[in-house]
């Protein structure tokens, strides 16, 4: 009897040790430096949210803005929709971590949207910021003239103050100064450096502090590191 009792306590833990092995899958993934393969529960993640959730966190999601206002949104509707479609997996963290980069998209296609219309619309340029410094731009770029002259003084001299070569871009400064179209190439630096810049500075921007990879590896039983780079 007791033998018998024995013999089917093996075979549970057998069935349970087989059906744990079974749960268990890898996935191969990397970093800037090392490549790893992770053990992970089957039950608690598909290979696809695995891949879906790495690419969240692991792809820039950067979209180019040059090209018409219709190219600019083709693309980054694309981008957009790229990400939402993004099954990844359930976790807090990761779920709160989409939410950001959606966020991050949506903020800056908002302003990509109304730079490249800024020549055609530049009082949308104001409308679009509520940063003081992006404002002070935006209604030079609407007033045009002697306020977007100064605006543009005003960027460059405070570039200078922390280029290593603030000669050269006084030198650029006055040399576009004695040019006909002063204006318009006024108008293209200050919307860049002086109205973008400020106005991004707002954006919901995430930090990629290496946070985001160390809660990737929690997502496993078990990481192994197989390779390496010399850092």
């Amino acid at each position: 009897m007791r033998l018998k009792q024995i013999s089917i306590g093996s075979f549970i833990v057998v069935s349970l040790l087989n059906f744990a092995i079974a749960q268990t899958k890898t996935w191969t993934f990397d970093d800037e430096l090392c490549t790893y393969k992770g053990y992970y529960n089957s039950k608690k993640y598909t290979e696809q949210q695995l891949i879906d959730t790495y690419n969240l966190f692991r792809t820039s999601h950067y979209v180019h803005d040059k090209g018409t206002f219709e190219e600019l949104t083709v693309r980054y509707d694309s981008v957009i929709t790229s990400v939402e479609n993004l099954q990844i997996v359930q976790t807090h963290y990761f779920q709160r971590l989409k939410k950001d980069v959606l966020r991050y998209l949506l903020e800056t296609y908002a302003l990509k949207k109304v730079q490249n219309k800024a020549k055609e619309q530049p009082e949308s340029l104001i409308a679009a910021v509520e940063d003081a410094q992006a404002r002070e731009y935006a209604e030079a770029l609407y007033k045009g003239g002697n306020d977007l002259l100064e605006a543009y003084e005003h960027v460059i001299k405070e570039q200078m103050k922390n280029n290593s070569t603030p000669e050269y871009l006084w030198h650029n400064y006055e040399a576009t100064m004695k040019h006909a179209d002063r204006l318009d190439r006024a108008f293209d630096y200050v919307l860049v450096y002086g109205w973008w810049n400020s106005a991004n500075d707002s954006v919901h921007h995430i930090n990629y502090d290496g946070t985001q990879m160390q809660q990737f590896h929690k997502l496993f039983v078990k990481v192994d590191t197989l390779d390496c780079d010399e850092p």
